[in-house]
């Protein structure tokens, strides 16, 4: 019962008091009816703003210098609280008041989902789960562009899950590091060297003069791309037979930053100071620039810089000095920032990985999906890899594997 049905009740029921009058139980039947519909259409409104906050467009972030840098869609949603006072309040009692909170439904993978559906068309998405078949931890570290997903148990077995979703089974060998799979084969580094597997299980050693185990190494376009211990880039044409060491005329043509068959993106940052693009059917410079935006000239006896790249079909995208850049292939002088990334925490590695529209930058923790033709970044916890067509994320406590387009 409402506080003022229980004062009058009191007060019409003290022994001494006189009839009320016949229509008076009714006014305040009525009285405290309107209230309370008062009261209800306050807090509903309340809600509705809140509502309003939470389904609003994603905010447009803007660089130094007053330019659109890049919309980035937050995750979680923001929790929003808000207090709804009903109108007119008696002058004799505390205005009362309500706390509505309103929450996005569904998980953080699920609000991700959405995000990622309003960027891209999703047409296909099936789970991985974080257990391999034997019931083994599974943490994926690569990603293939026939959709394979490849890890690694805590013994170093590697472990691979179909495009069609589900358990990590045994892949057959054991790697050290610089998984990779593409249709029909499945690549590692293992003993200095770089394996290939074709599909038929025959085994090749793929590197010229051995590979760096904490190098990248990439596949695309049935070619894989890595370095040596030296740090020079190589390229091997599939599994068939050993690649060669990329040079532009001379031993090192720079260090390789990203790869997107056919150009493999290299950087030499001491003497000449360039980014090339070199066509790997050929080996020849297709294309030279300066270093990129917030990328460092290396001088002798100074630590090397740490930053990250990756490549699109149409794109080069890099972090350096902590921003998200990008610059289309045909226009190199048509430069986006897109904001600071997510510092990597104790015992983090950030990394690059790019499909053929996506491009993902991760800590392991959290991560950024950025589309280099609409500089839209969608931000997620937990991990996130790209290769080809597949997009996968981390989801509680499994990963959803997604193609789009």
């Amino acid at each position: 019962m409402d506080d003022l049905e229980n004062r009058l009740a009191t007060l019409l029921g003290e022994p001494g008091a006189g009839d009320p009058p016949p229509d008076l139980a009714g006014r305040i039947h009525r009285a405290v009816a309107t209230r309370r519909r008062n009261r209800r259409a306050a807090w509903l409104a309340a809600a509705a703003c809140a509502t309003a906050v939470l389904v609003a467009t994603p905010l447009a972030l803007r660089n130094g210098g007053g330019d659109t840098a890049a919309t980035v869609d937050p995750s979680p949603l923001p929790t929003v609280t808000v207090t709804a006072t009903a109108p007119e309040p008696s002058p004799n009692r505390p205005a009362p008041t309500r706390t509505v909170t309103a929450s996005p439904e569904g998980a953080a993978g699920q609000a991700f989902e959405e995000r990622l559906r309003r960027l891209v068309a999703v047409t296909g998405m099936v789970e991985v789960e974080a257990r391999t078949a034997a019931g083994e931890p599974f943490t994926p570290s690569a990603l293939g562009s026939d959709g394979t997903v490849l890890g690694l148990t805590p013994g170093g077995a590697a472990a691979e899950v179909p495009a069609t979703g589900g358990a990590a089974g045994d892949a057959g060998f054991s790697a050290q590091s610089g998984l990779g799979a593409a249709e029909g084969l499945r690549t590692w580094t293992e003993g200095g060297e770089q394996r290939c597997r074709t599909a038929d299980g025959t085994t090749h050693t793929v590197s010229p003069q051995g590979a760096d185990p904490k190098a990248p190494v990439w596949v695309d376009g049935g070619a894989i791309a890595g370095s040596d211990v030296m740090r020079q880039p190589w390229v091997a044409a599939g599994c068939g037979e050993p690649g060669r060491t990329v040079t532009d005329g001379r031993p090192a043509a720079g260090t390789a930053v990203a790869f997107s068959y056919p150009y493999l993106f290299t950087v030499e940052p001491a003497n000449d100071r360039k980014l090339r693009l070199v066509d790997v059917r050929t080996l020849a410079v297709a294309a030279e620039h300066p270093l990129p935006t917030g990328v460092r000239a290396h001088r002798m006896g100074k630590p090397l810089q740490k930053w990250y790249a990756a490549a699109t079909d149409t794109a080069f995208v890099w972090v350096a000095g902590g921003v998200l850049r990008s610059v289309k292939h045909d226009n190199w002088r048509l430069e986006g920032s897109f904001g600071a990334v997510p510092q990597p925490g104790k015992g983090e590695q950030a990394r690059m990985t790019a499909g053929d529209r996506l491009v993902a930058y991760t800590t392991g923790s959290v991560s950024l999906v950025h589309d280099p033709q609409t500089g839209v970044t969608l931000k997620q916890r937990g991990l996130v890899l790209v290769a080809g067509p597949w997009l996968l994320w981390q989801e509680g406590g499994s990963y959803r594997l997604a193609r789009v387009r």
